[in-house]
């Protein structure tokens, strides 16, 4: 009995101790805080308008190609001839850059005129007695015809008469022989339809060449234009003729192009247009990568922004630490900055956007 009550005793000693020990240990812990809801406001910079002028222009870049330009392509199969078809060589508009062996053709051109002409001379000599009106014009269309001279055009015939007569005479059909002969010719002597400089060659003088055949691309150094990407808006302010100030970064200085035409169909890709910049400078060459501005004009009362402070046709000016938006007109957008009007002088706008601006949003200012 006296064993058992013992165990009571110890068991409930043991329970008042715990009891004991937690309490102390409760009474060590603080009193947990609860966080109260503040209502918090954003720290900003702002920037003060001062209306200035703005030139609007319409940033272009690309890489210069030759406008008048053209592949020497061999017409007919044969021999190559050409001492100066070499790459770099210039030539002028008419000079003969290379021909392709024709001794054959000429020959077989100079046996059809000289059936020609001894038809007509005896032609003429009809003509003066039975169509005196038009005897000096058809002797003077004799004497035009040469061996070492492109075929005359034949003279414009009023009379019906004649015109049959000729026909009986088989003069149409022994003319225009001739002409197919020497369009043949004229398939072997390449020559050049302007001012240029051979920028590409694939053969040398005495190489067999066939019909279709490239052998070397002409152009014209001098005339160059660039096709550069412009967004819609920027595209609707270009017009023809308008001044390019253009730069590179391989040649200093810069040069005066111009607009030369507008692609206004709107590419799917890019949704953007196309303009094309001509210029004529020999300082830039065909291949060289230029950029610049096409200038639009100057705005007296504006002001240039970060792109990214636009909402559409809007953008936050600050009134009493709070944001308003406001309408503005957009003249000019470029990568990086936008040059609007509608702003007055004193507005102050944001410096930098705001993730989750509002209108009527309280902020704090720098």
């Amino acid at each position: 009995m006296k064993e058992n009550k013992r165990k009571i005793i110890r068991t409930a000693v043991i329970i008042l101790i715990a009891y004991l020990f937690v309490k102390l240990i409760m009474s060590f812990k603080q009193e947990a805080s609860i966080n109260k809801l503040t209502v918090s406001t954003k720290l900003i910079s702002t920037e003060i308008v001062k209306l200035t002028s703005n030139m609007i222009k319409v940033p272009v870049y690309g890489k210069l190609q030759a406008v008048n330009t053209f592949d020497v392509i061999s017409e007919t199969n044969g021999v190559f001839f050409g001492e100066n078809f070499k790459t770099g060589m210039q030539f002028n508009s008419g000079d003969t850059l290379g021909f392709i062996k024709y001794s054959k053709v000429e020959n077989n051109l100079n046996s059809r005129k000289s059936v020609l002409l001894n038809q007509i001379s005896r032609l003429v000599s009809e003509i003066k007695f039975d169509y005196p009106n038009s005897y000096e014009i058809w002797l003077d269309f004799m004497n035009n015809i040469q061996f070492n001279k492109p075929l005359p055009k034949i003279p414009e015939i009023k009379s019906i008469q004649l015109r049959n007569y000729l026909s009986g005479k088989n003069f149409y059909t022994t003319y225009y022989a001739a002409k197919v002969l020497e369009e043949e010719l004229n398939k072997h002597i390449i020559t050049s339809s302007f001012n240029g400089v051979l920028s590409e060659v694939s053969i040398t003088s005495g190489t067999p060449v066939t019909l279709g055949q490239k052998i070397g691309n002409f152009q014209d150094p001098k005339n160059l234009e660039f096709e550069s990407s412009t967004n819609i808006k920027n595209t609707l302010m270009l017009k023809k003729n308008q001044t390019v100030i253009l730069y590179s970064d391989d040649v200093n200085g810069q040069w005066k192009g111009s607009v030369s035409r507008i692609n206004k169909t709107i590419n799917p890709s890019s949704q953007n247009m196309s303009v094309f910049i001509k210029v004529k400078n020999n300082n830039v060459f065909s291949g060289m990568y230029v950029y610049g501005d096409v200038l639009i004009g100057e705005n007296q009362k504006s002001f240039s922004i970060k792109r990214s402070l636009l909402n559409k046709n809007k953008v936050f000016v600050v009134i009493d630490s709070k944001l308003f938006e406001k309408e503005i007109e957009i003249l000019q957008i470029n990568e990086e900055n936008a040059i609007i009007s509608g702003l007055k002088d004193g507005d102050r706008l944001l410096k930098n956007p705001i993730k989750g601006s509002f209108s009527g949003m309280k902020i704090r200012t720098k």
